[in-house]
């Protein structure tokens, strides 16, 4: 166990975090202290990229003095709004009980506490580091990941990366997200002589209806997601009695590896052709879009993470699969760097009263500095 003064450190750090808002579209000021608190760990470079609007990733570096592999280090710094409902102040960190309570408290200040508290004793001991640490902070998760992809289309490059999030498994897969915007344009006409026309919100029904008839894949870790309709909209804006001309839907599919963009409308056009609908259709797939992935234990360096996880808490470490989406959706698939979640222990996330377990703060910023300081 740590000393009283290491303890206090990283638990004063994320009490700093908690306590500077960053509710998505205002990490700035987080994104300073994290800056200032990087470079006070002894990291070889410290920069601001840039992703418009004001808004900037922090990325910092810091070489060994042996050769090996770059390990990625990453997290979002932003966090949902506050909401209604809390018993304390979501904005100012509470300790009670071994919880520290506040928004982003988990979810996930709590691991880029862990980050920074582990750099700060990997730079004592760099003598001991193989390869380079690479060190990402990024905006935007918690909406459309703009930072995130800010990182790859700058060409990011790493063996392998550890995503500080809430999680006390190793989750290695999670299934992918896709929103699609359909459009459907059919024939104005006379209300009373519907014939001449084709109405749009009728042939767009027709396909809602049918959306089970769409070819579903089932894998044995995500089973199957389904189809689901979110919104419609179509007709007059003021009262007419016009056969509607056009109509347009959103569709929310959460998808399965191997349920690309290119399958799920592939498999769309196909039900229009089989309905043998009279409108036009049209269907894009809307931003953000997140892809399935599944790392499937093909992991590098996984079993000796697995025995300091086991040395530092006393448990085995186990592995697991999302069901909701992340900035991993973005980096595995496009880089091709096998990033896992592994993070500290917590709750409420998205929601009131949020916590995390500042023992799993503590074990987790030891296990990152074990493996950041083993032999690869």
């Amino acid at each position: 166990m740590k000393a009283e003064k290491e303890r206090a450190f990283v638990v004063e750090i994320l009490k700093q975090l908690v306590e500077i808002p960053s509710i998505t579209g205002h990490e700035q000021q987080v994104g300073e202290y994290i800056f200032a608190e990087l470079q006070a760990c002894g990291m070889d470079t410290v920069c601001r990229q840039d992703i418009g609007g004001n808004r900037f990733n922090v990325i910092a570096r810091m070489k060994g003095n042996k050769p090996g592999p770059t390990i990625l280090l990453t997290g979002h710094m932003d966090t949902v709004d506050a909401g209604d409902g809390w018993h304390t102040n979501p904005f100012q960190a509470l300790v009670r009980d071994g919880r520290m309570y506040g928004r982003g408290a988990a979810d996930m200040k709590c691991g880029i506490a862990a980050v920074l508290d582990a750099l700060r004793v990997v730079a004592v001991h760099r003598d001991q580091l193989c390869g380079e640490i690479l060190v990402a902070f990024v905006c935007d998760e918690e909406a459309y990941s703009a930072g995130v992809d800010s990182l790859i289309h700058r060409g990011i490059q790493a063996d392998f990366g550890i995503s500080a999030e809430p999680e006390w498994k190793a989750i290695i897969g999670a299934v992918g997200k896709m929103l699609i915007k359909v459009k459907v344009q059919g024939v104005a006409a006379h209300g009373n002589r519907p014939e001449f026309g084709i109405n749009a919100i009728e042939e767009g029904g027709k396909f809602l209806a049918a959306l089970e008839q769409l070819e579903v894949l089932e894998h044995p870790r995500f089973g199957r997601q389904e189809y689901v309709t979110l919104k419609i909209e179509g007709g007059f804006k003021e009262y007419a009695v016009v056969v509607p001309e056009y109509c347009e839907f959103l569709i929310n599919k959460h998808t399965v590896p191997g349920e690309t963009k290119e399958f799920v409308i592939a498999g769309m056009e196909k039900l229009v052709k089989k309905l043998g609908l009279k409108a036009k259709f049209s269907f894009m797939v809307q931003h953000p879009y997140y892809p399935a992935f599944d790392l499937d234990n093909n992991i590098p360096w996984f079993g000796q993470l697995g025995e300091i996880f086991r040395e530092v808490t006393g448990e085995e470490l186990k592995t697991d699969y999302s069901t909701g989406v992340s900035d991993n959706n973005r980096l595995v698939p496009e880089t091709g760097i096998p990033v896992i979640c592994l993070g500290p222990k917590g709750g409420g996330v998205h929601q009131k009263d949020e916590w995390v377990d500042l023992n799993s703060v503590e074990q987790i910023s030891l296990i990152y500095q074990k493996f950041l300081l083993l032999e690869k």
